[in-house]
């Protein structure tokens, strides 16, 4: 290896490492308060009973609540395919007061709470007065398969678009078990009564589907039927083919020599 590539490979290996570096000191990047204040998809679920809540809706997003009551801060990550985390990738951050009072993510900030971006996870923490509220935020996610870090333990509600469902395996079923799947007003919800592991996971499909999913079937099915009778076909052929050159009989012969205690007389 030349001098110059010594030097091309000492540039790059620099560079990688100062942006490593610069990574850790800059916190990640700042999540601006234009991205917090963003105006959500949709709705966000404040009423429910459970400790978090999360909506999937059909354009890819998600609008995710979290009882925040007895909590000083969230730990928001996601994980890489890597086996490293990164922050979550959020935005239209809301926070909810225990009176119903709604702040977007500038007035939490101006109120003392912090929302911090570092090279692995973002950090919620509450200012003085916000005890027992709750955070809000949207991200996107399909309702088809949908994976969520728990960042809370407790109950958990999941709502499915309308027309979606979960009823039918292997094309849908949620994770951990044990929750209960009701329907209202043509919307499905996925309720668990307390959820202790770090992941929870979605996987649903359109009623509609049905029919296609059926037809992917049966032509899967035809394939096959195809294929093993164009196997045998083959294989008839090449029976044939081998009684027309005479191969058979040595066949069978080769077959009665392996069976025999030892070889022929004329070969001992």
């Amino acid at each position: 290896m030349n001098r110059r590539s010594i030097l091309a490979l000492a540039t790059v290996a620099l560079l990688a490492a100062s942006a490593g570096c610069l990574g850790y000191v800059t916190g990640g990047g700042e999540i601006a308060n234009e991205t917090l204040d963003a105006e959500p998809p949709g709705e966000y679920p404040w009423n429910g009973s459970t400790d978090a809540r999360i909506d999937l809706r059909t354009d890819g997003t998600y609008l995710a609540v979290y009882n925040a009551t007895g909590r000083e801060e969230f730990r928001l990550y996601q994980e890489t395919g890597y086996g490293t985390e990164d922050p979550l990738e959020l935005r239209a951050f809301r926070y909810q007061y225990p009176n119903g009072t709604v702040i977007n993510g500038s007035q939490f900030r101006a109120r003392g709470g912090e929302i911090e971006q570092t090279t692995e996870e973002v950090w919620v923490r509450f200012g003085d007065g916000m005890d027992g509220g709750a955070i809000a935020y949207a991200g996107d996610g399909s309702p088809r398969r949908f994976i969520a870090r728990t960042y809370v333990t407790g109950s958990y509600e999941v709502r499915l678009p309308e027309g979606f469902t979960t009823d039918l395996r292997p094309f849908g079923h949620a994770s951990p078990r044990g929750y209960e799947a009701t329907t209202i007003d043509g919307q499905e919800r996925l309720v668990w009564e307390e959820v202790t592991t770090s992941v929870l996971v979605v996987q649903a499909y359109r009623r509609g589907d049905l029919p296609v999913f059926g037809v992917i079937a049966v032509v899967a099915l035809v394939i096959g039927v195809a294929g093993y009778l164009y196997f045998r076909r083959q294989l008839e052929a090449l029976r044939d083919r081998r009684r027309e050159m005479g191969l058979e009989d040595v066949e069978s012969d080769l077959d009665d020599l392996d069976d025999d205690d030892g070889p022929p007389p004329g070969m001992r």
